[in-house]
């Protein structure tokens, strides 16, 4: 009798589907309630879950209610629980879960149900034991088990337990499906075992390709492999098509591990089968930036923003891709272009400010980077961004109080590391150093990277410690042994601690990685000199000065060894070469008219180069303070002094002549700061004509200048 009104209610309730839009939903629903109170509770159970199904979650619930009040039913329990979940009231349903268990633990639906419903509350550890509880407990959907494990595990990020889950899952290949492959490559790639992940991520393409070869597109196997609902294959389908079936994430695969080529060749197959999709083609035109296919990835990328101006995504790869051949002008361009399309969007603004520095275009620069200040003021990079612009014009005050400002909205060790660099540059070697030592407090990996050790060494050079400095340059040099310029600049400390024998030893250990390097072999050079070497100092300077014709430190140099070898017709030469390069330079001018006194006996023009010396070396100095000079000169008669004196009033007549620096022919100058040789002195750092610092930690041993 109960089994025939239960089939009258399935009857009514299919006809009651039909009658939704009629008036006579009333008097269903009041035959309905009648005959459900003479249904066993499973039936009811049953009854409810076809409600649900039909679209009548609140008569269903009504039901199960009836059922929990009346009978301690676990099957119940879970039913109403299933249906709380896909409602998204997570916490009655694991209550009621709870309450199954308690009345029956055998189950598995009871675990997996509530292992579903702590994954979606965040409950990790939770989720996972109930996983591991269902797995106990039935055989047959062991496979979607471990996955859905698995993904427990991938949010817990632990990938070792993760890749344990869905190899698992994949133990028996017929219960497959393919987002079981994908997500095993996805754990096998954080693991960098990318061979591994690579050969996953293609069987999840292999099992796609076949899937999608049914009419329903493997709704059917999905369904039949893993016992998932309806609405849940069809999700799994739904997102094969977003991953457009694997291959852009194999793809991308492929482009970390190196393999451009074969990356294009997977987007290419994509394309096959997803013609004409935005994304994939941009995914193209990418790769053939990578693989320095410059044309063809601008007029593919052009052709995409032609066909979509409204995609951001679109712009700012066309950007990267003049970025990268220096064509500044496109890059600002295109960006332009994106501000009047999207002109709220500040990563646009803050991509064009970068492209205008880039472009040299700093007023633009600075002018975009305030208004997205304005725009944005608690956004660090802004500020980031500021205090970048702000180095790039040596106002390193201005720069401080920009990274500072980040500081305030951030806790980054970066942040630190930059403002160090900025403290550095303004000679705030104390304050420079604990900036480095609050970074390191905030990343300890820091300490294993060699910039950190180099920026460390550079600051102890500036405070004149030579042993701390030393000591770090050693650091940076056993974590990046093959890099030169860090042999350079423990020789220029070594040779400031007067251990020229070692930072010799240097200088041959950097130029063996590279040959090339100027500023090792100029150092070298002067090592030599300082050695009485003087052969190996000449054979060091005539190839710097063939690689750096211009410099003329490098004349300057020779001339000094030509003369220590008595070449001195030759160190006339050098000399002469020195001074058309740099008229304002003194000490060649000196260097000059000792070797025409003595040497060539010409005192004519021995005393116009003395004159000359008077004019740059005694800079702003009075009359008689610029001739006091000359009379402490030694190596000159009387007669040579006054005809140098009387050479210099006669052609100046200027009591103040013009400084090298008021003549803005160069911003760069010779240090000041000499070092005696034997009775000859010349200059330690070189010579430097530039208006944008290198961004990295550079600059000389002897004392706290920076390299332009």
């Amino acid at each position: 009798m109960k089994l025939a009104v239960f089939v009258v209610l399935i009857a009514f309730l299919i006809r009651g589907n039909r009658m939704r839009d009629s008036g006579r939903r009333k008097p269903f629903r009041l035959f309905a309630d009648w005959r459900t109170k003479r249904l066993k509770p499973e039936e009811k159970v049953e009854y409810s879950l076809l409600l649900h199904e039909s679209g009548r979650t609140e008569e269903a619930l009504r039901l199960l209610d009836d059922v929990v009040r009346s009978s301690s039913f676990a099957y119940a329990y879970e039913r109403r629980a299933h249906i709380y979940n896909e409602l998204g009231r997570e916490e009655e349903a694991i209550a009621d879960l709870d309450e199954a268990i308690k009345l029956n633990p055998e189950p598995y639906i009871v675990w997996y149900t509530r292992a579903i419903a702590h994954n979606d509350r965040g409950e990790l550890e939770e989720a996972a034991r109930d996983f591991q509880e269902a797995l106990k407990r039935r055989d047959d959907s062991k496979a979607s088990t471990y996955y859905e494990l698995g993904n427990v595990y991938m949010k817990m990020n632990d990938y070792e337990k993760a890749e344990a889950a869905y190899s698992l899952s994949l133990k028996d290949t017929s219960k497959a499906i393919p987002h079981f492959y994908y997500r095993l490559a996805v754990v096998l790639e954080q693991l960098d075992r990318d061979e591994e992940a690579l050969a996953a991520a293609r069987s999840a393409v292999k099992l796609h390709v076949q899937f999608m070869k049914a009419n329903d597109r493997g709704a059917a196997a999905i369904k039949e492999r893993t016992n998932y609902s309806t609405v849940a294959v069809g999700s799994f389908i739904r997102s094969a098509k977003e991953e457009y079936g694997f291959r852009l994430y194999e793809s991308g695969l492929l482009e970390r591990m190196g393999k451009q080529e074969d990356a294009l060749e997977a987007v290419e197959q994509a394309l096959l089968e997803y013609p004409n999709n935005r994304e994939l083609e941009l995914r193209k035109g990418v790769l053939l930036r990578q693989l320095g296919k410059f044309e063809a990835s601008e007029q593919l990328i052009n052709g995409i923003k032609n066909m979509h101006p409204s995609w951001i995504p679109v712009y700012m790869e066309l950007c990267t891709t003049y970025r990268l051949q220096e064509k500044t002008e496109e890059a600002v361009s295109v960006l332009q272009q994106a501000k009047r399309r999207f002109p709220d969007n500040t990563v646009v603004r803050y991509w064009l400010a970068d492209a205008y520095r880039e472009a040299g275009k700093t007023e633009e620069a600075i002018e975009e980077n305030r208004s997205l200040l304005e725009v944005e003021p608690e956004d660090p990079l802004n500020w980031k961004q500021r205090g970048e612009l702000a180095i790039d014009a040596d106002l390193y005050e201005e720069a401080d109080e920009a990274y500072s400002k980040a500081l305030e909205l951030v806790d980054s060790s970066e942040y630190f590391m930059r403002r160090s660099f900025v403290r550095y540059m303004a000679d705030r070697f104390e304050d420079a150093l604990l900036d480095i030592q609050s970074a390191l407090k905030r990343d300890g990996s820091l300490l294993q990277e060699s910039r950190t050790s180099y920026a460390m060494g550079e600051l102890y050079v500036g405070m004149e410690n030579w042993e701390l400095a030393e000591a770090e340059y050693s650091r940076a040099i056993a974590l990046e042994p093959d890099n030169p310029q860090i042999y350079d600049r423990r020789a220029r400390c070594r040779y400031a601690s007067e251990r020229l024998p070692e930072a010799l030893e240097d200088c041959d250990r950097g130029l063996a990685l590279d040959p090339h390097n100027a500023k090792l072999l100029w150092l070298r050079g002067f090592i030599s000199f300082r050695l009485d070497d003087f052969e190996a100092a000449l054979a060091d300077s005539l190839v710097y000065t063939r690689m750096l014709p211009d410099d003329p430190q490098g004349h300057y140099n020779i001339g000094l060894v030509y003369n220590q070898l008595d070449r001195h017709d030759d160190a006339i030469r050098a000399f002469s070469r020195t001074i058309d390069l740099n008229p304002f330079e003194a000490q060649a001018y000196l260097e000059r008219a000792k070797l025409r006194y003595h040497y060539s006996f010409d005192r004519g023009r021995a005393a116009d180069d003395l004159a000359q010396w008077l004019l740059y070396a005694g800079g702003e100095k009075t009359d008689n303070d610029r001739f006091a000079l000359l009379g402490e000169l030694s190596g000159f008669d009387d007669e040579m002094r006054d005809r140098a004196k009387e050479q210099f009033v006669s052609t100046y007549g200027i009591p103040y002549p013009a400084t090298y620096h008021e003549t803005g022919h160069c911003r760069g100058t010779y240090s000041n700061v000499l070092i005696k040789l034997k009775s000859i002195r010349i200059d330690w750092e070189e010579f430097t004509c530039s208006s944008r610092l290198h961004r990295t930690w550079k600059g000389t041993a002897l004392r706290n200048t920076k390299e332009l």
